[in-house]
């Protein structure tokens, strides 16, 4: 067995049986690609690193460089992971452990103090990540709500905005003024997001001091990041999607306090330990994540990885 990385593979189509057997979505190479070359967190690095046996890739774990805000305002990148795989031929040889060693070594030689993950305390995954030396950082809460009757449908006013970049950036970068974790966030990212999320001008709603981005289908609305000046602000908003909800709302991350109580307000079922956690591991001896970003560390539903 050899590592290799994304871009040494000779056909990245190699990874469509790995990736359809991990996560259960067709992987498509010719769109990973764009993603790789248009999303910042990819285009500068290896992308991923992949165990390959016999021509057959039969490990990955993905890598990404992710900017954050610390404590004295500048920021610093850190190591994400992602994508970890492994195909059921293969499990319980080390092959994980092989290719997460190696996302790690390259993390230190950028010299990176920290990596991040997301999992889930239900995933077997998450006593391997501990093994390997990461902690829990942050437990993700959720906010549910299920509408007992369906709307009449001419009752249902939909209301949409421009997906207007600027004034989007305008309202997250005073939201999180003063503020450090993954709170970094130009133009780039939010054109890979809408790509990647599938964010629309039907899917947003922006008014002067806040806005809500969502996904919507038939029945449900799921809300990706909710964020305003002010907590009157929130609950509008929150009107305004239920104005266009039929039966459910979620919001998988609703790591705002503010934001919380509003759900709690409006009657929401709260689940204040969800599946989602993400967890950090220092990269090097005296790397402490208190001097580095304090107490808190904040990030939304579209920063999780």
């Amino acid at each position: 067995m050899k590592i290799l990385t994304y871009r040494d593979l000779d056909s990245k189509d190699e990874l469509l049986p790995l990736m359809d057997h991990a996560f259960r979505w067709p992987f498509n190479p010719r769109m990973f690609e764009w993603f790789v070359k248009s999303d910042p967190t990819k285009k500068d690095g290896p992308v991923g690193f992949c165990a390959v046996e016999d021509g057959i890739v039969v490990g990955f774990v993905g890598v990404l460089d992710l900017a954050t805000r610390t404590l004295d305002g500048t920021a610093e990148y850190v190591g994400g992971i992602y994508g970890v795989a492994t195909m059921p031929s293969h499990v319980r040889k080390g092959i994980s452990t092989a290719l997460m060693n190696s996302a790690h070594q390259h993390f230190r030689n950028k010299s990176y103090h920290f990596s991040f993950l997301g999992t889930s305390h239900t995933l077997i995954a998450h006593a391997f990540y501990e093994k390997l030396g990461y902690v829990d950082l942050l437990e993700i809460p959720s906010a549910y709500k299920v509408f007992k009757k369906k709307r009449a449908k001419s009752a249902v006013v939909e209301k949409s905005s421009k997906l207007d970049f600027d004034k989007i950036l305008r309202i997250y970068n005073e939201f999180v003024k003063g503020k450090t974790g993954f709170v970094v966030r130009n133009e780039a990212v939010l054109r890979t997001l809408k790509k990647a999320e599938g964010l629309s001008s039907k899917q947003c709603i922006i008014e002067g001091d806040g806005y809500v981005l969502f996904r919507k289908d038939r029945n449900a609305i799921w809300i990706r990041e909710l964020l305003a000046s002010n907590a009157q602000e929130m609950d509008r908003l929150v009107g305004l999607v239920e104005e266009q909800a039929k039966d459910m709302i979620y919001d998988r991350a609703a790591l705002d306090n503010a934001l919380l109580q509003i759900y709690r307000s409006r009657g929401y079922m709260i689940q204040e330990r969800s599946h989602s956690v993400m967890m950090i591991k220092p990269l090097i001896a005296d790397a402490s994540f208190k001097q580095t970003y304090g107490d808190k560390f904040y990030l939304t539903g579209l920063d999780f990885f």
